[in-house]
């Protein structure tokens, strides 16, 4: 996830929210949605693969929802996340975490190798043409006999359609699920596809939900239809309720043993 500054939003073209609101937005989602329980589901049948469950890191590891229970799995967790506030949070809830305030793209992992590395809901922030850098990287650091497991946005479903009412929508799973068999081989390759749900008491609840997963700050000026687009769509009985469809992409280094 790139640091919130202007070097970062002229590289990677996306204008983030301040880190405050930005953890705002994040904790709202995380209350609101069942994704992160189901999630750690299918990540158990990951972990349940493992030759050891020795080191973890977590790419982007947000507000610790997914790090801090899987780390009870480790012997040694390491977080990369640029977010102040999240780091500060990490620093006092987890010391004994190995923590790196940085861009996974410049930060230095040194010789480190890692049974497990998460990477949810991150590659977003990330311009498609570095993808391959950054998953090169990862798997680098990977100990043979461990996986990496890569966290994205479904192309189909509600969460999807919202994406395409109000900009283009191009996360290309397809493309990166061909090039991780090209590169790794089909063998080595996992999908998983899972359906979560996002539901508020409230709209103006729901469209800050919006505007976190819209990612760009500059998406404030369009708040009204939003707000709008939601009432219209998902009110249900007592509330707002909106679904998402996610992929996860589960890449397994070999050993040679």
């Amino acid at each position: 996830m790139p640091k919130n500054d202007r070097q970062s939003e002229r590289q990677y073209g996306v204008y983030m929210e301040e880190d405050h609101e930005y953890k705002r937005q994040l904790d709202l989602f995380v209350r609101c949605s069942t994704e992160k329980g189901i999630e750690l589901t299918y990540i158990g049948e990951i972990l349940a693969g493992l030759k050891e469950r020795r080191d973890f890191l977590d790419v982007g590891a947000g507000g610790g929802d997914l790090t801090i229970p899987l780390s009870q799995t480790f012997k040694r967790t390491a977080v990369v996340e640029p977010n102040q506030e999240q780091i500060d949070y990490f620093r006092r809830r987890c010391p004994d975490f190995s923590i790196f305030e940085d861009d996974f793209q410049t930060v230095d992992l040194e010789n480190r190798l890692f049974d497990f590395i998460l990477c949810s809901h991150v590659l977003y922030y990330v311009p498609e043409g570095a993808w391959t850098e950054w998953i090169d990287k990862m798997y680098r650091h990977l100990r043979p006999g461990g996986s990496l497991a890569l966290v994205l946005q479904s192309p189909m479903g509600e969460v999807a359609d919202f994406f395409n009412a109000f900009t283009s929508y191009d996360v290309n799973i397809l493309g990166l699920w061909q090039d991780l068999i090209r590169k790794y081989g089909d063998k080595e390759i996992a999908v998983r596809y899972f359906a979560n749900e996002i539901w508020t008491e409230n709209l103006e609840d729901l469209t800050d939900i919006g505007l976190f997963l819209l990612i760009d700050s500059r998406f404030r000026r369009k708040r009204d239809e939003i707000r709008d687009y939601f009432e219209k769509n998902h009110c249900v009985p007592g509330g707002y309720r909106l679904r998402q469809d996610v992929v996860l992409l589960a890449v397994k280094k070999t050993d040679p043993a």
